[in-house]
């Protein structure tokens, strides 16, 4: 990975790849249509969460090049101070996704984001679709 993303610190990194992380999967979920707020909310927590962004890694990790398994393996190396709900390796593994991401950005490319992930996030935002339709109301 060539350019200013690689020289940055993976915490750097991490947040602005958790920005632009969160920014696509918005974009791809109002490309869905028109919904409430409430199913927004609901689908675009269930696409951002350190679950899902651990499983991206997953999904992805074939594709990256050296450069950029280094940065996600110096996120996954980094110091946690806390991690929500003590899952301390899901939430390494989404730092690094967030810092690859990150890195894609800070370098100005954008271009490999879709050819690496997009497919990735088109598949897991139809799934968080079809696991909030609408439900019934009680009572």
């Amino acid at each position: 990975m060539t350019g200013r993303g690689a020289d940055r610190s993976v915490r750097t990194l991490a947040w602005l790849g958790d920005a632009e992380f969160e920014v696509r999967v918005r974009r791809a979920v109002v490309a869905r249509g028109d919904l409430r707020a409430d199913r927004l909310d609901a689908v675009k927590a269930a696409v951002v969460r350190a679950e899902s962004q651990a499983a991206a890694l997953d999904a992805i990790w074939a594709l990256l090049d050296e450069d950029e398994r280094a940065v996600a393996r110096r996120a996954k190396n980094a110091k946690v101070r806390s991690a929500p709900r003590g899952d301390v390796r899901t939430y390494r593994a989404a730092t690094a996704f967030e810092a690859v991401v990150g890195a894609w950005f800070a370098s100005g490319r954008a271009d490999r984001f879709e050819a690496v992930v997009g497919p990735w996030l088109e598949r897991a935002v139809d799934a968080a679709l079809a696991a909030h339709r609408r439900r019934p109301r009680r009572g």
